[in-house]
């Protein structure tokens, strides 16, 4: 998503700001908040599913990889796929920012 790329979305949607419009999924650029969409990550991207809020209620509690799995009856790479999926949902890059970000929407 272009929502996690960077300083430069917010450039751009600087220099446009129909593109947020036309596009849902990219942050707006409200008066009195020009900066918000270069500095501030957008709340979430996509939902979280009830799986993945079980992977990421795993994660807070700082069980490894394999742990979750084993606890969920998933393999690694399924957890791995989960994570991954939840970090771009939640404009996060590691699990520890992952929890945060969750912490603070009041998802966890």
């Amino acid at each position: 998503m272009f929502a996690e790329s960077g300083p430069w979305v917010g450039r751009i949607l600087h220099q446009d700001p129909q593109l947020a419009r036309l596009h849902s999924w990219l942050p707006s650029l409200a008066p009195g908040r020009a900066g918000s969409a270069a500095g501030e990550r957008p709340a979430v991207v996509e939902a979280l599913s009830e799986r993945e809020t079980e992977v990421l209620r795993k994660a807070a509690q700082l069980l490894s990889t394999e742990e979750i799995a084993a606890e969920l009856y998933v393999s690694a790479n399924t957890v791995k796929t989960h994570l991954k999926s939840i970090y771009r949902k939640l404009s996060a890059t590691r699990r520890s920012e992952a929890v945060h970000r969750a912490q603070d929407l009041g998802i966890l």
